[in-house]
């Protein structure tokens, strides 16, 4: 792999956090957001690391001269908080190879999703690959994508220029990290005399227009901290999610037209909840991951190969940790096979609520649909 300039946007008031320090240096369990993803970093391999710092940059400058990261870290002053592209244009003196811009708070539980998706930005070389989460997102930064509107590339993986916004199915959202060439550095525009904070899609919108670009789907989880209610959740939620027994997985398959497949359970009483609307999964066997169990228990349940999917939920439920993914549904009910249950169907979310649907499912399709 060629040399790789890992670069931190850390130049923002953390407003919504209140807290009096950069967000950067907020810690959870014991570690700040910035050593997290500074590490992450590192473990994909970047030859340095650029923070670029504003408010209250002299704690962040601090934090960093009394620590050893085992990669080179320097850091850039960025005078007025004007976005993304902006803070890419701040540390465009120290740009000298190929960059990945990460924010630092997210939290991602899949150790090999940024090599994976560093991988795919060195074989195939496009202007930037930006990568998604299938976790909804209601941030106005945090742009949602519908991957029917991009051509499929490969597992996980679409051209990023949209074919049609008049689209329905599976939405993907921005994670706030991005791999680009060095050249992308020529697409930059001209702040001078800006004083509101310049759209970052606006940036990635110009470079797609002239240059191939993409977008890859994380597999694993992402967790974003915005307000001390994410970071208070998640810390409740690993406390619970280690004092399990068993592991399970479900899939939602959503098709081009915004569907969600569901199972009938048979009309079995030796069963939970028989004649139930459910997910499609089951339970993770030993030495198994969360993402080879739920391709494995979709073939075995439909017959159908699940290539583009990431995890959305994690959660305990009868003292089980349950992992629920989100994944393209590419074929129609007439290509399935099922071999469990009674019945399976397609329905659109405002017709969930007519079903009679197994608890825990419609505790995950309420979270992940909002009804």
């Amino acid at each position: 792999m060629g040399s790789l300039i890992g670069i931190i946007p850390a130049a923002g008031k953390a407003t919504r956090m209140g807290s009096a320090l950069p967000k950067a240096l907020i810690e959870i369990e014991g570690q700040t957001l910035l050593e997290r993803s500074i590490e992450w970093l590192k473990a994909i391999g970047v030859a340095k690391v650029v923070v670029v710092v504003g408010h209250l940059g002299e704690k962040m400058v601090e934090f960093l001269s009394q620590g050893d990261f085992g990669v080179p870290v320097s850091t850039v002053q960025q005078e007025q908080p004007l976005g993304l592209a902006h803070a890419i244009a701040t540390a465009a003196n120290h740009i000298d190879h190929d960059f990945v811009v990460l924010c630092p708070d997210n939290l991602y539980t899949d150790a090999e999703d940024l090599s994976r998706a560093r991988e795919i930005f060195e074989s195939r070389k496009p202007a930037f690959i930006l990568l998604a989460t299938v976790t909804p997102n209601e941030q106005r930064d945090r742009k949602s994508y519908v991957i029917s509107a991009h051509r499929n590339l490969g597992d996980n993986l679409y051209e990023y220029r949209s074919y049609s916004d008049n689209t329905s199915g599976l939405g993907i959202n921005s994670t706030g990290c991005v791999f680009f060439r060095r050249d992308a550095l020529d697409f930059l525009p001209s702040f001078a005399g800006l004083n509101r904070e310049h759209i970052f899609r606006d940036y990635l919108e110009e470079i797609s227009a002239r240059e191939p670009s993409m977008i890859y789907l994380l597999r694993g989880m992402r967790y974003d901290f915005s307000e001390p209610p994410d970071v208070q959740k998640y810390l409740e939620l690993q406390k619970r999610l280690s004092n399990t027994s068993g592991e399970g997985v479900s899939a939602i398959l959503i098709n081009g037209r915004g569907q969600v497949l569901l199972q009938q359970r048979d009309d079995n009483p030796a069963i939970r909840y028989p004649g139930h609307w459910s997910l499609f999964g089951g339970t993770i066997e030993e030495g198994e991951s969360a993402v080879t169990a739920v391709a494995r228990e979709v073939q075995e349940e439909i017959d159908f190969e699940m290539k583009n999917f990431g995890l959305f939920r994690e959660f305990v439920q009868n003292n089980k940790r349950e992992f629920a993914f989100v994944g393209e549904l590419s074929a129609e009910l007439d290509e399935l096979t099922l071999s469990e249950g009674q019945g399976m169907n397609v329905f659109y979310p405002s017709q969930l609520s007519e079903l009679l649907i197994r608890p825990d499912d419609k505790e995950t399709l309420k979270e992940y649909f909002g009804v």
